[in-house]
């Protein structure tokens, strides 16, 4: 994946979308001032700055290990190219919070309907979500939307180096593209959005990226998110957002016909960097979990 197909894989795309779309839904392309800053992949995994603090779950030794098994296949290929000079002997900050959010994304069992194995995950970071899941869930079908061209680059090659699962990449291989129940990572630019099936996904992760979206985007996101969430999906919100964007954001989405599942009592940045919410696609056939009828 490089810069040059990113770019003019978006400038191909936006000629189709309608009028007006483009500036907003797909921000920051070949047409900047400047190219945007490629990112590291081995400093971006390695840096604990990268990695906001305060960690929550750093007890859960069994689940930072088992994200870092991942995260050693992508720093063990980077050090057969060159690019890392010694191997960490254990899981990393970025480990530690991988296992933070899967505790906060599958808190308990669910009737085997609900079962997560098809995620959206959007605006990634570099893909570490796949860690834990990817190990998990036989079958797992993991989509990672983004828009960001260096994000996007960096994904690609975190994929390529984890090598975990067979990785669709429609930047690369657009022609025929498409999410499918087959497992495997779907990876796939935020304008095409298009992409994505009705009801198809059983948990969306949109974790610190909300805020820093501009609001005419994360309006026209929240509804696609319902639109593509099985009945009974999960959305999965974690930043650190203030309290005017979290009550704009929880109006906006118990409007869509979502029921706010989990907030955790928890000070965010004393405790816990980004506070985590889990939100629900209610059934609208179906009373409102513990109601009764009438």
């Amino acid at each position: 994946m490089t810069p040059d197909q990113f770019r003019q894989r978006r400038k191909t795309d936006l000629r189709a979308l309608p009028p007006g779309i483009a500036p907003w839904i797909a921000p920051a392309g070949d047409d900047a001032d400047e190219p945007p800053e490629p990112i590291d992949l081995a400093l971006s995994l390695l840096d604990p700055a990268r990695t906001p603090a305060p960690l929550y779950a750093s007890a859960d030794a069994a689940r930072a290990a088992q994200s870092f098994a991942v995260t050693r296949l992508v720093l063990e290929s980077l050090g057969r190219e060159g690019r890392l000079p010694a191997l960490p002997a254990g899981p990393l900050a970025l480990d530690i919070r991988n296992a933070e959010d899967y505790r906060f994304q599958d808190l308990y069992p669910r009737p085997p309907r609900w079962q997560t194995r098809r995620i959206l995950d959007f605006h990634p970071g570099v893909g570490r979500q796949v860690n834990i899941w990817c190990q998990e869930v036989p079958g797992l079908v993991y989509c990672a939307m983004e828009s960001d061209e260096a994000a996007y680059i960096a994904q690609a090659e975190y994929f390529r180096h984890g090598n975990v699962l067979p990785v669709m990449d429609y930047v690369a291989e657009p022609r025929d593209f498409a999410v499918r129940e087959r497992a495997g990572i779907y990876h796939l630019p935020t304008w095409r959005f298009d992409l994505l099936p009705p009801g198809f996904f059983d948990m969306i992760l949109c974790v610190d990226v909300l805020p820093h979206l501009s609001q005419r985007l994360v309006r026209h996101m929240l509804p696609l998110f319902h639109r593509c969430l099985a009945t009974g999906g999960g959305l999965y919100v974690r930043d650190d957002a203030d309290a005017g964007f979290d009550h704009e954001l929880e109006r906006t989405l118990s409007q869509l016909g979502f029921v706010l599942e989990f907030r955790p009592y928890l000070y965010p940045g004393e405790d816990i960097h980004g506070l985590p919410r889990l939100w629900r696609k209610i059934d609208p056939r179906k009373p409102a979990a513990g109601r009764p009828v009438g």
